[in-house]
Parts: structure tokens; sequence; C-alpha cells
């Protein structure tokens, strides 16, 4: 009696709470395809796995700058305490390509992704630890809007953090304050691709195709039927019997059913729901090697500057980083700023021509250009003048005759 008297009593939960338990022990909800979706079931499709990770290994590729301005002028401040958390390490198990790896994966399968700020006191930002989706049970807007984060530990200890100490990145938001799940939106989608792969993983299995049916002119009873089985299966079954010469007696006919997997409509729905699920993530087919056409190098071009410029929404990114990790008065100085331009790398022959382009215009440095390379500087490469051999000096005009030289 005394260790029932100890234990807390249940939660009371609202409706909203209740449905929201059931859909995620019951996979987020069954779609009319009969297939139950939720964040982790629907990494079993292929496609969105395909578009997760082309997305987060995306960001992985794009390193993260803490930039400080000075007057008109902007350098990576190297020296400031975050720089090292964003760049190389937010905490002492995770590099940064796994950070932000993580969090893109997490906004395009779950709309957010939350990191804990751990400091010593007041003092600065030591590390960012990932906050998983298993423990984070609610995020809710208080009446003066601030926002409350619900942690349930696995010790069953329930914690409330506010948004001082939450680092969070949201996609897209309906209400302002947290990222819209993709998947709970698009499970119909995803339900069929399931479903799709399902019919085709029990189509190939046993059973569900024979190669051959043989009629026999009488009813045969239990010993017969076996007997005749085992002579069958024992003559013509295996790669070695392939294409050996049959022999039928007692009347029996055989069939070898022409059995179609696929028609052109199944393959269509295939191909459709290929693309509505890479729409969603807004990634080129192209890159998850999807579609029934190969790209030619011109359009394939396209769909990588569509991708870079559309689909990873960096900007969203950097004010968030602003807003949850800045101070006030550290924002008039410093900014983050993730280097998309390591993206834009193509051939090395394309790559020469744009740098050679940037240094004859004018808009690079040498040393610049050397830089984005990875290359170390020279003396002299620091000025910004034309260099080609097609610019000559400005010839000298003659002296007229009777004017002094």
């Amino acid at each position: 009696m005394g260790l029932v008297s100890r234990l807390p009593r249940p939660k009371g939960m609202s409706p909203h709470e209740l449905e929201k338990m059931i859909f995620s022990v019951m996979g987020g909800g069954i779609t009319d395809s009969g297939v139950s979706v939720n964040s982790d079931t629907a990494m079993r499709l292929i496609t969105v796995q395909n578009c997760v990770r082309m997305r987060a290994s995306t960001l992985q590729r794009v390193p993260c700058h803490v930039m400080r301005t000075v007057g008109r002028m902007r350098e990576k401040a190297s020296d400031f305490y975050l720089y090292e958390l964003l760049l190389h390490q937010p905490n002492s198990w995770m590099t940064a390509p796994d950070f932000w790896g993580m969090a893109e994966a997490y906004v395009s399968l779950r709309g957010n992704f939350c990191a804990y700020k751990a400091r010593i006191g007041d003092g600065p930002i030591k590390s960012l630890i990932p906050i998983p989706a298993s423990m984070l049970r609610s995020i809710k807007q208080n009446e003066d809007y601030s926002l409350d984060y619900e942690l349930q530990f696995p010790n069953g200890d329930i914690r409330h953090l506010n948004n001082s100490q939450v680092f969070h990145l949201r996609g897209l938001t309906l209400d302002g304050f947290t990222g819209m799940n993709p998947i709970e939106y698009a499970r119909e989608a995803i339900g069929k691709g399931i479903a799709s792969e399902k019919h085709l993983a029990k189509w190939f299995s046993k059973g569900m195709h024979p190669s051959a049916v043989i009629k026999h002119p009488l009813s045969l009873n239990s010993p017969q039927h076996a007997k005749l089985r085992e002579d069958l299966k024992k003559k013509y079954e295996g790669l070695g019997s392939d294409h050996e010469f049959m022999l039928i007696d007692e009347n029996m006919t055989i069939d070898f059913p022409q059995i179609k997997l696929v028609d052109a409509q199944f393959l269509e729905q295939m191909k459709l729901n290929e693309a509505q699920i890479c729409g969603m993530f807004r990634v080129p087919l192209m890159l998850v090697n999807g579609g029934d056409k190969s790209p030619t190098y011109a359009s394939s071009e396209q769909f990588m500057l569509f991708y870079q410029m559309f689909s990873i929404d960096v900007a969203s990114y950097e004010s968030a980083i602003r807003r949850d990790l800045l101070t006030e008065e550290e924002r008039k100085t410093y900014y983050a700023k993730f280097e998309m331009r390591g993206l834009l790398r193509g051939s090395f022959k394309d790559q020469m021509s744009g740098f050679q382009i940037g240094v004859n215009t004018e808009i690079l440095s040498p040393n610049e250009a050397r830089e984005l390379m990875d290359m170390n500087p020279y003396d002299g490469g620091d000025e910004y003048r034309t260099r080609t051999s097609t610019v000559k000096e400005p010839a000298k005009k003659e002296p007229a005759q009777g004017e002094d030289e």
C-alpha cells in the first residue's frame, strides 16, 4: 500500500494528445491502402529514403561559418565561440556534418529539429545536444508567446524547456512555432508506394506464379497425387533440367501460363507515386535515379541548379541560428553563413573558366580563387587587376612635329 501511495497519479490526456499517442503506436494512421505510415515507417520506402539521404548529405557537404562584419568588410570570425561548434564539432561525440545531416533528416521527416543549448550558468554555449524525437512530447506556445518544450526522459521524468534553452529548426509552419510534419500530410501517397512494394514482394514469393500447370483427366487420390508430383519434381525441377524433353503420359496435358506481373497502368502508377514523393521533398528524379528517361547533360545541369536554389532552405537555418544562438548584442556584429559555393563545383575545366572570368573582371583576386580551391596564396595575388594577354596598355601618342616631347 505504501508503494502504491508513492506512485504518481496518471496524467489526464486531452483528445488531441490521445489521438497523437494512438497514431504514434499504430504507425501514424491507417491509410486507404491499408498501410500505416509514420516518420519511421516511411523510411522503408526506398524513394523516401533516397530523398531524405540526398537532402541530408547535401547539408553535410555545406560548411557553416560564423562571419563578422566590420564596417563594410566581412571576415570569418574564427575566434568566436560559436565558430568551432557550427563548423567542426557541436558536441563531444558528433561532427558538424553529422549534426547538420541529422537536423535536415529530422526536418524532412518530422518538420522539426531541436537541440539543447548546454552551458555553464549564464556563460556562453558550450555544446549543442540533439533532442531525440522520441523524447520531445510537445511544443506549445504560452500566453506571453514564449515557447514551451515538453521532454520525457527514458526513466519517465518530465522536463520543460523554454525557447532560450533550445535551438529549433523548423520546416514549413502553419502556426508559426512548429514545423509541419510532411509525412503526416503525404501519408496516402507514401502508403500507396509501400503497398505497391509489398504487392511485388508477395508476387515474387513462393507459390504466387506457377511456371507450369499439369492437368490430369482423372481424379487422383492423395497417394497418387503425391507420387505423380514427386516424380515430376524429381525429373524436371531445377536449373539443371531446363530445356529437357518432357514426357507426359496418361492423357495428361501441360500448360505454361503467361503471367504478366505489371501492365502499363501499374508501371505508370509506380512512376507517378515516385514523382509525387520526390516533388514533396523537392528532389529531382535524376538525383534518386528515378524516372524512365536518362537526362541529357544540359537538363541534368538545370536540375542541379534547381535543386541548389530551391530545395535546401539554408536561409531559414541561418535565421534560426541568429534567433536562437546569438545574443541581441552579438547580432549587431556576427551572423551565420552556409557556404553554398561548394555545391556549385563542376568539372575542372568549368571551374577554371569560372575563376578566370572572376579574376579578369576583378570580382575575385587570384588569392581568393586559390582559397576556394584550398590552395595557398602567393605574394601579389591579393591585387584586383585584369590578367589577360589580350588586354594591352594604350599605345603612346607620337608627338606632332614641333611639339615638345
